[in-house]
């Protein structure tokens, strides 16, 4: 779910002269992602950032579904550069050229952020893992976040939504994800799985599969549902499935392993 926008330019743009104009924005940074894909978001604050696709003398300008203020002032901004910098003009989905700037206005802006926090949470009533990409990391929404926010709307339910990006983009640790490893060798059978053990600090994603590394040959086998269920004690579950796993005591450790194996799945899924 996205909103696009496409620039026809008469010059070619010089990239470099549009990213030293971002980098005078406060804390606004960027990403040269190859193939003439660059991505912009303002540090801290942006939920989504977005992304601009140069295609000879087409640019893509493509915002994407719980984009905030933030996103949409800075792609105001960029917008206005690119239109000076190539003398180019702007269509909209309906390829009609917006004669009107800023591109996102504040009633805009209002109207987008609030549709697609409810459009969030309509999802996440049905699915177990609705995931979008931020600046930084993933952020899960499912089941359990949305029973914990539908007694909210407007603009409650918005803060909660963006807080909650906010957070895990920013405001946790910045662990490494560990050991990550995938299983099968067709898209038919192939499984994602995650190697956890009590030697470092980690995040924890989305998996098919959490491993569990004991003292014996094999590990203990279990889903991120059946983990977060019994996390030790100073482990913190920020969103639906994205877990702060720092190290923790050797007894909540043992005491995880020992709870997890009633519900080993290593043997089912070998055979």
């Amino acid at each position: 779910m996205s909103v696009i926008h496409n620039i026809l330019t008469k010059k070619s743009l010089d990239i470099s002269n549009l990213n030293d104009f971002v980098s005078t924005i406060d804390n606004a940074t960027f990403e040269d992602r190859g193939e003439g894909v660059y991505y912009y978001w303002i540090e801290g604050k942006s939920t989504r950032g977005f992304d601009i696709t140069i295609d000879g003398d087409t640019i893509e300008i493509r915002n994407t579904i719980l984009s905030n203020k933030p996103d949409y002032d800075l792609t105001n901004k960029v917008v206005e550069k690119i239109l000076k910098l190539t003398d180019g003009l702007i269509l909209d989905e309906d390829e009609e050229q917006v004669e009107t700037l800023p591109l996102f206005d504040n009633d805009r802006i209002i109207e987008t952020e609030l549709r697609d926090c409810e459009v969030i949470q309509i999802l996440s009533k049905e699915n177990e893992d609705v995931a979008i990409y931020g600046p930084k990391r993933k952020v899960h929404f499912g089941k359990r976040l949305h029973d914990s926010f539908k007694h909210l709307s407007g603009q409650e339910l918005k803060e909660k939504i963006f807080d909650l990006i906010i957070k895990v983009n920013y405001q946790i640790p910045d662990f490494d994800y560990g050991n990550i490893m995938q299983v099968g060798n067709t898209e038919d059978d192939k499984k994602i799985m995650k190697l956890l053990t009590n030697k470092t600090d980690c995040i924890i994603d989305k998996y098919d599969y959490i491993l569990l590394h004991t003292s014996d040959e094999k590990p203990i086998m279990i889903t991120n549902e059946i983990l977060n269920k019994m996390l030790p004690s100073n482990w913190t579950l920020v969103d639906e499935f994205t877990v702060v796993a720092p190290m923790t005591s050797e007894d909540e450790w043992e005491k995880l392993l020992t709870t997890a194996k009633q519900y080993d799945q290593f043997d089912t899924f070998k055979s």
